[in-house]
């Protein structure tokens, strides 16, 4: 987005006067070092990363891509929470006082408690969000879109939304790129005691799954709650107090609740109550897209518990041949918390 007029003002009618609640970003608000992706596309306007959390942007008034500048966030606001779902701005500033306008980058990003950090689901939403804090509103001359092929990254479209306050120039600018007696009595007696051990064996499943389910979703929440109760504390100390529920208490649930099982029922109330957990959480946060190692790491993580609830399957216990799942489910889940990780090395 790129806003005409005073940076001083856009910056006001998004903290003061805007529909939702715009915040200041602070340091410890600001998102975990991600991925150093440096990326440079375009003629005029490109958005690109670097390493950290501090993201520029390049800026050329000339025809001349060259003549341009990189120029580092002039400040950050969110309208959410840290540890949930948040759309998150960054908003770059003219250099030259003379030259009104702020280049504004949104998008709507959720908490990873396995990357720990933010992960980015939709640009596209908070870009539609943003637009409609200038929508209908009397110091607002003109909100358009303008297609200049910006889709380069996430969900975007191409088209730019170019938002004239009263009293601004227009702008004009160019982007590439951002980024049945006895028989039937038997019979009857066989069923009875086959529902019983169905019904024993479906509620045991369910008190797996259910216990992955709980523990999960109480990790997100229960932060979140942290985080709102406590009001201006670092959020990670919030993330250092949960985390380790993440990385040990879910394998425990799948092992200690996974005991009473037989293999297969083991495998697939752990991975498929692990998966519910994570849709469940997605749904509630309002996230509809992720990225495909997203994914793939969800899998992956989803068929470790699995392998661990069966190594503590009755069945596999009884056989000292099968000892090996545990090992395995354990290996994998160290690998699917540490891979995550590793962009901090």
């Amino acid at each position: 987005m790129i806003i005409s007029g005073d940076p001083a003002e856009t910056r006001r009618h998004l903290e003061e006067r805007s529909r939702g609640e715009w915040n200041e970003t602070t340091p410890e608000q600001e998102d975990v070092n991600t991925d150093g992706n440096d990326d440079l596309v375009g003629t005029a306007t490109a958005w690109g990363t670097a390493d950290g959390s501090t993201r520029y942007t390049y800026v050329a008034t000339e025809d001349d891509s060259t003549s341009g500048l990189w120029l580092a966030e002039s400040y950050q606001l969110h309208d959410g929470e840290y540890l949930g779902a948040r759309h998150h701005i960054r908003a770059y500033e003219s250099p030259d006082d003379d030259d009104e306008w702020t280049a504004i980058q949104a998008h709507s990003e959720h908490w990873d408690w396995f990357r720990l950090s933010h992960t980015v689901d939709s640009v596209e939403d908070s870009q539609r969000y943003v637009e409609h804090e200038f929508m209908d509103r009397r110091y607002v001359a003109d909100v358009r879109r303008v297609h200049l092929g910006n889709d380069h990254g996430s969900d975007a479209n191409g088209w730019v939304t170019i938002v004239d306050l009263e009293d601004s120039p227009p702008v004009h600018l160019a982007f590439v790129g951002f980024l049945s007696g006895t028989m039937v009595a038997s019979r009857l007696s066989s069923r009875t005691r086959l529902r019983k051990v169905v019904t024993s064996r479906v509620s045991r499943a369910l008190l797996l799954a259910g216990s992955l389910i709980g523990l999960y979703l109480f990790i997100r929440f229960g932060a979140l709650a942290a985080e709102m109760r406590l009001g201006n504390v670092d959020p990670r100390l919030i993330v250092g107090a949960f985390y380790p529920l993440l990385v040990v208490g879910l394998p425990i649930c799948a092992y200690y609740f996974g005991r009473s099982l037989d293999r297969p029922a083991a495998f697939a109330a752990a991975s498929t109550g692990f998966a519910v957990a994570i849709l469940l959480d997605y749904t509630v946060l309002g996230v509809t897209r992720l990225p495909v190692n997203v994914f793939v790491h969800r899998f992956s993580t989803a068929i470790a518990l699995g392998f661990v609830a069966v190594g503590a399957s009755h069945t596999v216990r009884a056989d000292p041949r099968d000892h090996d799942f545990v090992r395995l489910g354990v290996l994998l889940w160290m690998v699917t918390m540490l891979v995550p990780l590793l962009r901090f090395l």
